[in-house]
Formats: C-alpha cells, sequence, structure tokens
C-alpha cells in the first residue's frame, strides 16, 4: 500500500488489535480511537485516508461519526467502512463505503480497505 493511514474506531481491544494486525500486514499505517468523538478529531487534525468503525460504541456511535464526517468538508471524502454484530438499517448506512457484519474474515476486509483507497485515491 501507498502509506495509507487507516484510523481504526472501537471499543473492544481484541478487534482493535486483530484489525491493527490485519492492516499492518498488508502495508497500511495504522492508529486507532476507543470512541466517535476521538475519531472525528483524529480524522480533522490527523492524514486519515480510512475509517474502519463500529457501530455500538460509547459515547458517539459509529452511525453519528459517519453523519459527522460528511458534514466536514475536510473529512467527507474519507471511505468509512462501517462493522458491527448487529445489521442495521440500510439508511441509517447510506454514506458508507461497505458494511461487514461481525465476525468477519480478515482477508474479507483488507480486500475491501485497498479497493476504498484505490477508488478514492487512484
Amino acid at each position: 500500500m501507498k502509506n495509507y493511514t487507516v484510523l481504526i474506531v472501537e471499543d473492544s481491544m481484541f478487534v482493535i488489535k486483530f484489525l491493527t494486525i490485519a492492516f499492518k500486514n498488508a502495508g497500511f499505517k495504522v492508529k486507532t480511537a476507543a470512541d466517535g468523538f476521538e475519531a472525528l478529531e483524529k480524522a480533522i487534525k490527523d492524514d486519515i485516508n480510512l475509517i474502519v468503525t463500529d457501530l455500538n460504541m460509547p459515547e458517539m456511535d459509529g452511525i453519528t461519526l459517519l453523519k459527522n464526517l460528511k458534514e466536514n468538508d475536510g473529512t467527507k471524502k474519507i471511505p468509512v467502512i462501517l462493522i458491527s454484530s448487529n445489521i442495521p438499517d440500510k439508511n441509517e448506512i447510506s454514506g458508507s463505503f461497505a458494511f461487514l457484519q461481525k465476525p468477519f474474515q480478515e482477508n474479507e476486509i483488507i480486500r475491501i480497505a485497498k479497493k476504498a483507497v484505490k477508488d478514492i485515491y487512484g
């Protein structure tokens, strides 16, 4: 990968570790956030190329994070992959690049992530 940075937004340390290893092995730089507020702050101030976020989190959930990202000129083009063990309403996740239901395979999320950055950044 062309030194793309993924921001993993998740309140489960197990999932953060799993995704961090998967993305680093695929050549991504990895940053993490424990909730939507921290993620939004990092997305605005850091050079983030992709966001993978859980839907169910304390403070700010993934749906609210997605809406805030899409309303901000500096972050609206960042592709967002939503992950959750629950299946959300289709209207809630419009604006995301993809949705994956947990549990998912490492190669599945990496394939979607590579497509996302290729589609947006070439």
